[in-house]
């Protein structure tokens, strides 16, 4: 099972969450359809048997980091309750390379511009940032580094008159979404 790649993802989402709310020693709860988990931990049949058993084992794999997380199940949703000592241990021993919190800061400032966004990218690495002028209308761009190592999220970017709205998601599941 692909745990650590899990695990990872509740990090970045409680450093999301820490970011844009402030620190708050509290259980926060994320929710994830089952087939994006499934190819997070790398499952390829998902029998109902064998999605409890990679959900037990990594509750007892993230238990010194995370603690005693609860996991739920409703229809093809899971919640992820990271109680507030898994939360406590991120704030004080996970660190990120900066760039989340450049680009939170970033697209909350009015009148943010694309080449402001970019400007952030482009900071946090030198190599080549792809930039993707959308045909859809719910975003206008869709914004990832090349090298996934960097940071393995798209950014799903939307301009307003004065505001930018944006959502992330994993380069796979944003694969299964046509880019």
């Amino acid at each position: 099972m692909q745990y650590g790649a899990l695990e990872q993802m509740l990090i970045n989402s409680i450093q999301e969450v820490q970011i844009k709310l402030g620190y708050e020693k509290e259980l926060i709860r994320f929710y994830y359809p089952q087939h994006a988990l499934m190819k997070i931990l790398k499952i390829s049949q998902g029998s109902a048997q064998e999605i409890k058993s990679a959900m037990e084992g990594f509750k007892e794999s993230v238990k010194e980091s995370l603690g005693d997380i609860r996991i739920t199940k409703s229809q093809e949703r899971f919640c992820f309750e990271i109680p507030p000592e898994g939360v406590e241990y991120v704030y004080y021993h996970k660190e990120d390379n900066g760039f989340l919190k450049a680009f939170i800061e970033t697209v909350e400032n009015p009148h943010t511009t694309l080449d402001d966004i970019l400007n952030v990218f482009h900071k946090f690495w030198d190599g080549k940032v792809i930039c993707v002028k959308s045909q859809e209308e719910d975003y206008d761009y869709i914004i990832f580094f090349e090298d996934s190592s960097v940071d393995n999220y798209r950014y799903y970017i939307k301009f307003h008159e004065n505001h930018v709205i944006y959502h992330r998601f994993l380069s796979e599941d944003a694969a299964d979404m046509g880019i």
